[in-house]
């Protein structure tokens, strides 16, 4: 009876003391349950029978209880792991920061009891500290979003980013702090504020190599290229470390190692800090060392070059497209170039695909012989020619399937060639409707029946036509220029009667229809149209017609009135867009121009009263530019002759022009260009010779239009007008135009944005020219010069604007229309259309 006394005692202590402290809690805090049954506390499986959720502010009851998986009916044991796992599945969402849940038991089974506390809501984040583009661009990178819960880890997040990004851009020492503020407590809303200290830009101070022996320190550093080390003579040059600029530089290490022959090259170790250095003049500062450790294995050199396979070409012709020796250091870059692709198309396979064979495969087999021998062995398989069974386009939405197809060099039955294909781009390019960028060949190769089927894909998501809008100031004497120009540069005619034609403007059909006005000042009006079918009645000749009427006030002296002059002139033309000789990058054209100028003459340089000028011109041009725009490879040829007859009451005249422009691609986008242009006046008899339509040299277009009696050619650096023109003077000192023009260039440019909303192609350049009184006074190095530069910004409504700010080595002569310019002054000029 003791004993059983003894036990009795000993478990309500049990239950009353021990086993409340086993009570299955779990989560955070306290969750107070009357227990109903307390000598159940072992594993037990239970249903739920209902299921409670406390402190839901935004979410929904149902979201919380199925991510916990506890939905009634449920079948669980207690104590286990279903209320611990429930619990990690919901903190696993983000969306909760204190988790509790509880469970009592009931009616044959359990309630759940879940209380949470939830994350707050995301109202809006703001950057403080960083400039305006800066916060712009942190915006596009950092993921939060509002309505979404506030997290550690989302914060984290933020913060790496925002480091990431200011490391980027040389920014070693950012520091990024985070202040909250509740600004809505009914929604559970905070605004989130980074406080952003960037830091100052730390420079690279150091470029170590270790391991090297073929190439010194020096030599490497030149070849990193992207990075370079702070030093006082580098003025123009980016100093900072970014992540960008280094893995490019680790790929041009390795490229120049390759094309040394050290194929084997390997960097062992790459590191980045930042390190104290001793500045001379400012004390220790911080500074970015990079190291690297190579190992550069053995110069490899050709012992033996074989071919097999091949039927089609001779072993020494496939050698010389090849152009590798043996006893020759194996240059990996050019072996590669050389074997599929280089810029010319000599390579092997474009030589084989250009003949049809696009099935051709080559397989080099490199061979290590010795220490450091190649053996190069190509097994080759030629297979059959292929022809092209169908050619097809996508995405021209307003230019007409005739005009795409009549510029395509692939023609459903020919043999395939590869140099078709790119030459199909490239005449896509130039006509100024695709973006350049975005015209890819899609291949549909069918090797059993040794056809294949090409699909242009092009992108005219950028309008082809163009308003063009400018102004400025061209001095005292001249005033204010305005300008505007529309360009309809796809023009349909054919539409302009269909129904639904004009949405907004008829277009599809490649015509071009221009027109134009530019009033200057008191002194100048002018007034242009024209319009040309570059295909008529669907043969390849184009056909145009121009017209304008140009008005000229100007005061001879003094206060005396201003003096009218006028010129009307139109035009017809006609011409071949391709000729097929010598090669189908030449074109002509021939047109007939009307000109009659009512001149109240000046000092005596031009008669008083009427003047005719009927003239015929005929133009040859090659023109193999790869983009109209900004040209990255191959040149234009232009040669003309003029001859305005002597006709009675006429002027009379000929005239010969040529202009030679060539661009060659140095690396990756940078392009270097060159040119001349020479021009000869001449006249028939000894009869009367009137000064119209000399050479007048400098300035730009939009200043040229109010000299309509003169050739006006543009030069940079020096301002057209009536003053500081470049022209020989007579004797009483009043410009008279050359019979003679000679004019260089010089460009280097460097596109830095090419989208498909804008260009932007900075430049600097070299010009130089001189026009002479005639053939004896003809000196090509006495010419005027000038150095500078500027940059082309192309958008799809204004088209091409070029600006340029040059400096002018030589001057100009006063006349008496003028002042004449003095050298050594810069010269800021504003011009629109391409110059090439």
């Amino acid at each position: 009876m003791f004993r059983s006394v003894i036990y009795f005692i000993t478990s309500i202590l049990f239950a009353l003391l021990i086993l409340p402290l086993l009570q299955p809690v779990y989560g955070q805090g306290s969750c107070e349950i009357e227990i109903s049954d307390p000598t159940q506390q072992f594993p037990q499986e239970y249903e739920i029978r209902e299921v409670v959720a406390e402190g839901l502010q935004t979410a929904r009851e149902s979201y919380l209880i199925s991510t916990g998986g506890l939905g009634v009916g449920t079948r669980i044991t207690v104590p286990g792991e279903a209320i611990p796992e429930a619990i990690r599945r919901i903190y696993r969402t983000g969306l909760f920061s204190d988790v509790q849940i509880c469970y009592e038991t009931m009616d044959g089974g359990i309630l759940i009891r879940m209380e949470v506390q939830e994350q707050p809501r995301l109202e809006e984040f703001q950057l403080e500290g960083p400039k305006r583009s800066h916060r712009r661009e942190l915006r596009e990178q950092i993921s939060l979003l509002p309505g979404f819960a506030v997290t550690s880890s989302a914060k984290a997040q933020a913060i790496q980013t925002i480091h990431r990004y200011y490391r980027g851009r040389g920014h070693w020492g950012t520091e990024v702090e985070v202040e909250e503020e509740m600004t809505d407590e009914a929604r559970n809303r905070i605004t989130v504020t980074f406080h952003v200290d960037p830091g100052d830009r730390i420079k690279i101070r150091r470029i170590l190599f270790e391991g090297n022996e073929a190439f010194s320190d020096r030599k490497l550093r030149r070849q990193l290229s992207t990075i370079k080390e702070d030093t006082w003579w580098r003025l123009f040059k980016r100093h900072v470390y970014t992540e960008e600029d280094y893995n490019e530089a680790i790929g041009n290490l390795q490229t120049f190692y390759r094309e040394n022959g050290y194929r084997d090259i390997r960097i062992l170790q790459d590191s980045v800090y930042v390190f104290d250095y001793r500045h001379a003049l400012r004390g220790t500062l911080d500074g970015v060392s990079v190291d690297f450790t190579v190992e550069e294995g053995p110069q490899y050199r050709i012992r033996n070059i074989s071919w097999e396979g091949n039927t089609v070409y001779e072993d020494e012709e496939l050698r010389a497209m090849l152009d590798f020796e043996e006893g020759e250091v194996f240059n990996a870059t050019k072996f590669e170039e050389n074997l599929y692709m280089n810029r010319d198309e000599n390579d092997i396979t474009s030589m084989y695909q250009n003949i049809g064979y696009l099935f051709f495969e080559i397989m080099p087999d490199i061979r290590v012989v010795g220490e450091d021998e190649l053996d190069l062995h190509f097994d080759i398989i030629e297979r059959e020619i292929a022809t092209i069974r169908d050619v097809n386009f996508t995405g021209n939405t307003r230019t007409h399937d005739d005009v795409v197809r009549r510029n395509l060099r692939t023609i459903p039955g020919n043999t395939y060639s590869r140099s078709a294909i790119v030459r199909t781009i490239r005449e896509l390019s130039t006509v100024g409707y695709f973006n350049p960028e975005a015209i890819e060949p899609d291949l549909a190769p069918d090797p059993e029946n040794r056809t294949v089927d090409i699909t242009y894909g092009l992108d005219e998501s950028q309008s082809t036509d163009n308003f063009e809008f400018s102004g400025g100031f061209g001095g005292r004497q001249i005033g204010v220029i305005l300008a505007a120009r529309v360009n309809f540069n796809n023009f349909s005619v054919q539409r302009m009667f269909e129904e639904g034609g004009w949405n907004p403007i008829p277009s599809g059909d490649g015509q071009r229809l221009s027109l134009g006005v530019q009033v200057t000042g008191q002194g100048y009006q002018s007034y242009n149209f024209s319009f040309q079918e570059p295909w008529f009645r669907g043969r390849p000749t184009s056909v145009g017609f121009s017209t304008s009427y140009d008005i000229l006030n100007f005061q001879r002296l003094g206060n005396q009135p201003r003096e009218r002059n006028e010129l009307f002139s139109a035009s017809v033309s006609v011409g071949r867009p391709q000729l097929r000789w010598p090669d189908d990058f030449f074109s002509m054209q021939t047109s007939l121009s009307y000109q009659l100028y009512n001149v109240a003459g000046f000092a005596g340089v031009f008669p008083d009263g009427s003047t005719n000028i009927l003239s015929l011109r005929h133009q040859i041009e090659r023109n193999s530019l790869d983009n109209f725009i900004s040209p990255r490879t191959g040149s234009k040829l232009l040669i003309s002759g003029e001859v305005a007859p002597p006709l009675p009451n006429f002027g009379q005249y000929y005239k010969f022009k040529t202009s030679y422009h060539t661009h060659t691609t140095l690396t990756g986008r940078l392009t270097l260009s060159g040119g001349a242009d020479y021009g000869y006046m001449g006249y028939f008899g000894s009869g009367e010779r009137s000064l119209f339509q000399r050479f007048f040299l400098g300035g730009t277009e939009i200043q040229q239009r109010q000299s309509f009696i003169n050739d006006n050619i543009d030069m940079r650096g020096f301002p057209g007008g009536l003053t500081g023109v470049i022209s020989p003077l007579d004797e009483e000192r009043n410009l008279i135009g050359g019979r003679v023009v000679s004019k260089y260039t010089l460009e280097l440019r460097y596109p830095a944005v090419v989208t498909e909303q804008v260009q932007l192609i900075p430049y600097v350049f070299a010009d130089a020219g001189n026009s002479y009184a005639n053939l004896d006074s003809f000196d090509p190095f006495n010419v005027k010069r000038a150095v500078g530069f500027g940059t082309r910004l192309y958008l799809p409504i204004l088209g091409l604007v070029d600006l340029s700010y040059g400096y002018r080595m030589d001057g100009t002569p006063s006349s008496r229309r003028g002042g004449g310019l003095n050298p050594n002054e810069w010269e800021f000029l504003f011009n629109i259309g391409a110059p090439f």
